[in-house]
């Protein structure tokens, strides 16, 4: 049985124990499936739906001519199969092992009198940065991708650099591989050439072979020479020279650098590094201490970078996009809403399941603005709101919430949801022309040109279209007389989709809902009786309620055939808790239209 000394003393034998590596890294790769594929699944959704990668030689050729571009391509390429979680996460999880496969290599390269164990728990360090960075919904699959690359190619470096450290064509060598890699590294991958580059001077340095003086010229040579490549390039760009040392893709933000992408580019030079330092330390020393580490810097972490309240936001977009209606009143009912994006699609999935006239106050409300948020120029809220008008039947405003989201993705990007649901405004309105110019765009991807090319022959028979289950039903949901649209009488276009349609469910219930968000019960009244002539059976739990306190409220004998007793006791409860100001019984309450109509919260 072979054996291996170290610089410790210990030796290092061909036992089965030299598999553990290999167990490690196949357990951090399921344990990084997992994670993307269960609690952040939509994580993955949400980085898919901000780009629209397609398969053309043009899309091809339009990103290679910058620093990073085949990065950005690589990135966005493996970034569409996120539109399948299962895909996706054995995609983000393979590509996170492929990094921390490696850091090892690279500290082993660089440090080979480190034992394998201080090496893996060391390569650990930069991987969990990463992680936690990519916790920032702005990290892209492209900074992943560049970043791992770039420590693969340092990994070739290292191997011939350190292959005949004495030889005398040696020096030659360093430089003709620092001279041509150093410019086609930045090429493909970006300004995170640094590694490489760092990682090629400290191989330089820790060569007894070399003088001070070489070593010295090398590192200076090295770095203007990263640095002539960066100035070269900025020449040539329509960019800021900060987007191209920021890295151009890296991020949603394009303008911004994050303390976390500093971090990680730093741990992956400083970590093997410190590699040469500690390789003479002994090993029952350094791996508990560095998994001790790092286990409490990850849990100290985590929270923070992974913010619960951004991703449930995530996980609320996730379930609208994908009509889970279902799916969102379970995740209401365990998390409760709290912001507009959330409570406006608590409100959408209880109508669109037929049960926003009976459980609306059993979510938080804020007023109007909770059912219909106003425009805001920000991605998830102009596509939340463009989705409640577009199962409505409010086509054009759908249209133009979602063409407006669109353009709001920081980095400039087109959007695969976006386009669709803008082809299928299209298509609802009549305007074959701009709905086949969207398809066209869709059939130039992997995961849309089926969906694409159905609609494009869909469109070729108009006749098809209006007996078509969705859009032939929008189509009649249509109003098709000229209104002034205004955000604030909104109100008096759902009473125009529901005089137009008085099976629209949804536009029923937020016609009722809106004047009681309001708290103005005299338009509630009015609003009522229009739907009461349409259907005289409508007799929903909140019109129930609602007739109950304004009976009460007026001094008037409560209706006993339109509100049952259950009702009644309900609001005598909460008035007797109301006037005598006890919080301990005024909070069972708290979730009720009473307590909302005299609240102010």
């Amino acid at each position: 049985m072979a054996e291996i000394k170290h610089a410790d003393g210990g030796k290092e034998t061909h036992t089965p124990a030299k598999y553990i590596p290999t167990a490690v890294f196949v357990a951090v790769a399921a344990l990084l499936y997992w994670f993307w594929a269960v609690p952040y699944r939509a994580a993955l959704g949400y980085r898919e739906q901000l780009q629209l990668f397609q398969t053309t030689g043009a899309y091809f050729l339009s990103l290679l001519p910058r620093p990073g571009g085949m990065a950005t391509y690589i990135g966005e390429f493996l970034t569409q199969f996120f539109n399948n979680y299962w895909i996706g996460a054995a995609v983000m999880s393979g590509m996170l092992t492929l990094f921390l496969l490696a850091c090892y290599k690279t500290v082993r390269l660089l440090a080979p009198a480190m034992r394998k164990y201080p090496a893996l728990a060391l390569a650990f360090i930069p991987l969990i940065a990463l992680l936690l960075f990519l916790g920032n919904p702005d990290v892209t699959m492209n900074f992943t991708v560049a970043i791992t690359s770039v420590m693969w190619a340092s990994c070739l470096y290292l191997r011939i650099d350190t292959a005949n450290p004495t030889a005398k064509p040696h020096a030659v060598m360093e430089y003709i591989m620092m001279t041509v890699l150093t410019p086609l590294l930045y090429w493909l991958c970006g300004p995170v050439t640094i590694i490489f580059t760092l990682l090629a001077i400290a191989s330089c340095s820790k060569n007894p072979g070399h003088s001070a003086t070489y070593k010295a010229l090398f590192a200076i040579i090295s770095l203007l020479w990263l640095s002539a490549n960066a100035w070269i390039w900025s020449l040539t760009l329509p960019y800021p020279l900060s987007y191209q040392l920021i890295g151009i893709g890296y991020m949603m933000q394009p303008d911004r650098l994050y303390a976390g992408q500093l971090i990680v580019e730093i741990l992956c030079v400083l970590v093997p590094v410190m590699a040469i330092a500690m390789a003479r330390l002994p090993q029952k020393i350094v791996v508990p201490s560095l998994v001790g580490i790092e286990l409490i810097a990850l849990l100290a972490l985590y929270s923070k970078s992974y913010d619960s309240a951004t991703y449930r936001l995530i996980d609320y977009d996730y379930m609208v996009r994908a009509n889970d209606w279902e799916g969102i009143l379970r995740y209401s009912d365990a998390h409760q809403p709290n912001l507009p994006l959330s409570v406006s699609a608590t409100n959408l999935a209880a109508a669109m399941t037929g049960q926003l006239d009976a459980i609306a106050f059993n979510y938080p409300q804020h007023g109007p603005e909770g059912l219909i948020p106003p425009f805001l120029k920000e991605t998830l809220s102009s596509w939340n709101t463009g989705e409640i008008f577009f199962q409505l039947g409010l086509i054009n405003s759908a249209q133009r919430f979602y063409f407006e989201g669109m353009e709001a993705i920081p980095n400039y990007n087109k959007s695969s949801r976006a386009i669709r649901r803008l082809a299928e405004t299209a298509i609802i309105r009549g305007d074959y022309t701009l709905a086949e110019k969207y398809l066209t765009m869709l059939r130039n991807t992997l995961f849309y040109k089926n969906w694409a090319q159905r609609n494009l022959d869909l469109i070729r028979n108009p006749k098809d279209v209006e007996n078509h289950p969705l859009y032939g039903t929008l189509r009649k949901r249509m109003i098709d007389e000229d209104y002034m649209f205004s955000e604030g009488e909104l109100d008096k276009t759902l009473g125009q989709l529901f005089l137009k349609d008085p099976t629209n469910t949804p536009a029923r219930q937020y016609l009722i809902l809106y004047p009681l968000l309001q708290r103005d019960l005299n338009k509630f009244a009015q609003y009522m009786g229009v739907v009461a002539e349409a259907d005289p059976r409508y007799n929903p739990l909140l019109a129930q309620q609602a007739l109950a306190f304004i009976s009460m409220k007026n001094g008037q004998q409560i209706p006993q055939g339109a509100v049952p007793e259950s009702v009644v006791n309900q609001l005598r409860g909460f008035a007797s808790a109301w006037t005598g100001k006890n919080p301990d019984l005024i909070e069972p309450y708290r979730r009720s239209l009473f307590y909302y109509l005299l609240s102010e919260e």
